[in-house]
C-alpha cells in the first residue's frame, strides 16, 4: 500500500486561521467523515482504505489524476455507489447512504462536472424545481429567480431564458445557485471552475466563501492547483485508488510542486521545456475568419491562423467566446466568411472535408460517443482509411490505427474495445483529440481542450499540440485557462462583448493584461498601451 504522508488527525481538526469563514474547532465532530472506504468492481479494487473528513466552515480540496478514485469516492458519499467497506458519519452520527435521496435528506449536495440540467426548462423553473413556489405566477417566478441568481452567484440572466440557451459557464453558475438555495450541510464541487473565465471564478469563490461563513462543509475537486491553494485550507491527494497524502495549505512546504509530486509521483513541468515555433508571417492563412457575426453574440470578428501557429482567444462569460468555436466550425449560423485554405465553411461537413478538426468544450455531449468503443470513437473521422471497396470495413486496419493511438496518447485503460463512456475525463479528451489525429486534419479548433483534465493528461495533450504545429498545422485555441494561453499561444486575442478588443503578442500576454482587457478595464487604464486595440484583419501576420 502507498504510504500516506498526511498531516495528523489533530492538525486536520484544528481551526485553520487565515482562511475566510473557517469555523472549525478541535472539539467539534466533522460535518462529514468517511473512514476506510473501499470499492470493488467485478473483483477489481478501485478504492482502498480511503479516509476523508471535513468540518463545518472548512473547504477541503480533493485532488488526483483522472482515474485516481475521486469520482468513485464522491459517488459513494452521494449515494450513487455503495461502499464495499468503510463507514460514513454526518455530524458525528453513523449514517447509511443507499441512494441520492438519502444523501440529499442528510444535506449532502453535489455539483457534478457533467451538468445535470433540464435544457427545455426555463432558468426560473430549473432553479425552483421541486420547491414550493406554485403560488407564484410566471412573471413573479421569473423575477424571484432573477433576484436569487444575482444575489447567490452574481448571474444576471432573465428568468424566462431556456437552460439550453445559457452558455456552459452560465449553466455552471446556475447549478451552483440550485445547490446553494437548498442550504446544504455538505457541498461537493466537482471541477466547478472548468468552464469559467478568471472573472467568473472569483464570483464562484465569493459564493463558496459565503457558504463557508455560514458553516457549510465544502469538498472541492479540481485540477487547477493554484485555485486549490486560493480557496482550500487542506488538500487530500488520491493516487491509484489510495490516499497518498494530505497537506495543510498554511504550511510553507505545501507548494504546488509538492502537491503534483503526490498526485503523479514525480515533478511535472508543463511549459518550461517547450520549444517555440515561429510561424511564417508571409504564409497564406490555413484558417481565415473575416467579419464573423452571430446575432447578439459576435460582431465582425476577424482572425487569421497560419501554418505552424497557435492563436489563442479568450474572454469572460457573455463575451461571445463559446459561440466563436461553433460558428467557425459550421455548427452555428453566422454572417461573414470562414475559409480553410480555399474552402468556404458553412457546415460541419464542409469544415471536416477541408481538413478541419474540432475538439468541443463539452466532450460528453458533443465529443464522445459514450456507448461506442474507444476504437470506434478513434476511427470515426477516418472512415476512408478503414473501409475498402463498397464501404466494407477493413477490421485489421481499424484495429491497427486504434491501437497505435491508444499507445501514442497513453489512453487508460489501454484497451480499445472499452466503452468510451467508462473512461475518465482526461482519457475521453485524449480519444476526442486522437480521432482527428487519425483523420490527418490540418486545422484544429480546440475549445477548452484541457477543461477538467488532470495534469498528466494535460501534459500529453500539450505535447500533441506542439507536434501538430511542428508539422505545419494551424491551431485556434479557445480557452479561459490563462496559464494554458500564455504557455501555448503565439498571440492572444481578447473578446469583450462580442468584439476583439486587443491582440497581444506572446511577449505581452500576461495574466494581468489579459484580465484587464477581458473585463474592459484596460480600455480606460494605463494598461491599454499593451497590445493593439484595433481588430486584427484575416491576413494580418503573427506578432511573435
Amino acid at each position: 500500500m502507498t504510504h500516506d504522508t498526511s498531516i495528523d488527525g489533530q492538525a486536520a481538526q484544528r481551526s485553520l486561521g487565515g482562511r475566510p469563514g473557517a469555523a472549525t474547532t478541535e472539539a467539534s465532530a466533522p460535518a462529514v467523515s468517511m473512514r476506510g472506504i473501499a470499492k470493488d468492481f467485478g473483483g477489481v479494487r478501485v478504492l482502498d482504505d480511503v479516509d476523508l473528513e471535513v468540518h463545518s466552515g472548512e473547504v477541503v480540496a480533493l485532488v488526483g489524476e483522472n482515474g485516481a478514485g475521486k469520482s468513485t469516492l464522491i459517488k459513494i458519499l452521494t449515494g450513487l455507489y455503495t461502499a464495499s467497506e468503510g463507514a460514513i458519519e454526518i455530524d458525528g452520527e453513523p449514517v447509511v447512504i443507499r441512494n441520492p435521496g438519502d444523501a440529499e435528506r442528510l444535506g449532502v449536495r453535489v455539483i457534478h462536472q457533467d451538468r445535470h440540467l433540464a435544457g427545455r426548462l426555463t432558468v426560473a423553473e430549473q432553479l425552483f424545481l421541486g420547491s414550493r413556489t406554485a403560488f407564484l405566477t410566471g412573471r413573479q417566478l421569473d423575477r424571484r429567480a432573477e433576484r436569487e441568481l444575482l444575489d447567490l452567484v452574481g448571474l444576471d440572466v432573465p428568468g424566462k431564458t431556456l437552460v439550453d440557451e445559457l452558455s456552459v459557464a452560465e449553466q455552471q453558475l446556475l447549478q451552483l445557485a440550485i445547490a446553494t438555495i437548498t442550504r446544504p450541510r455538505v457541498l461537493v464541487l466537482d471541477e466547478p471552475t472548468a468552464p469559467l473565465a478568471a472573472g467568473d471564478v472569483e464570483r464562484l469563490f465569493r459564493t463558496v466563501r459565503t457558504l463557508q461563513s455560514q458553516g457549510v462543509a465544502v469538498i472541492y475537486i479540481s485540477h487547477y492547483l493554484q485555485e486549490v491553494r486560493d480557496i482550500a485550507s487542506r488538500v487530500v491527494v488520491l493516487r491509484n485508488g489510495e490516499r497518498v497524502g494530505a497537506l495543510d495549505l498554511a504550511d510553507p512546504d505545501a507548494t504546488l510542486d509538492a502537491i503534483v509530486q503526490l498526485m503523479v509521483g514525480r515533478s511535472v513541468e508543463e511549459f518550461g521545456d517547450r520549444e517555440r515555433i515561429v510561424a511564417d508571417a508571409g504564409a497564406e492563412p490555413v484558417l481565415a475568419i473575416d467579419g464573423l457575426t452571430v446575432p447578439e453574440r459576435l460582431h465582425g470578428v476577424s482572425i487569421a491562423v497560419r501554418p505552424g501557429e497557435i492563436v489563442g482567444v479568450t474572454g469572460l462569460v457573455g463575451s461571445g467566446l463559446e459561440e466563436l468555436a461553433d460558428a467557425v466550425t459550421g455548427l452555428r449560423a453566422h454572417g461573414g466568411t470562414v475559409r480553410l485554405g480555399r474552402a468556404s465553411i458553412r457546415s460541419p461537413r464542409a469544415f471536416v472535408r477541408a481538413g478541419g478538426a474540432y475538439v468541443p468544450a463539452n466532450r460528453h455531449r458533443d465529443g464522445i460517443l459514450n456507448r461506442q468503443s474507444v476504437r470506434e470513437n478513434l476511427t470515426l473521422a477516418a472512415l476512408d482509411r478503414i473501409t475498402g471497396l463498397g464501404g466494407i470495413l477493413r477490421g485489421r486496419r481499424e484495429r491497427e490505427i486504434a491501437a497505435d493511438l491508444v499507445t501514442r496518447l497513453d489512453v487508460r485503460p489501454a484497451n480499445d474495445t472499452a466503452v468510451a463512456g467508462s473512461l475518465s475525463g482526461g482519457n475521453q479528451q485524449k480519444v476526442v483529440l486522437g480521432r482527428w489525429l487519425a483523420a490527418g486534419s490540418t486545422v484544429f479548433v480546440l475549445d477548452q481542450p484541457t477543461s477538467g483534465v488532470d495534469i498528466g493528461s494535460r501534459q500529453q495533450i500539450y505535447a500533441e499540440i506542439d507536434a501538430l504545429v511542428a508539422q505545419g498545422a494551424g491551431v485556434l485555441l479557445v480557452s479561459v485557462d490563462l496559464e494554458e494561453l500564455i504557455g501555448l499561444a503565439d498571440r492572444v486575442l481578447v473578446l469583450y462583448r462580442g468584439t476583439i478588443r486587443t491582440e497581444l503578442p506572446r511577449s505581452q500576454a500576461t495574466a494581468d493584461t489579459i484580465l484587464a482587457w477581458s473585463t474592459g478595464a484596460a480600455s480606460s487604464s494605463a494598461d491599454a498601451s499593451t497590445g493593439s486595440e484595433t481588430e486584427p484583419s484575416p491576413t494580418r501576420g503573427a506578432s511573435a
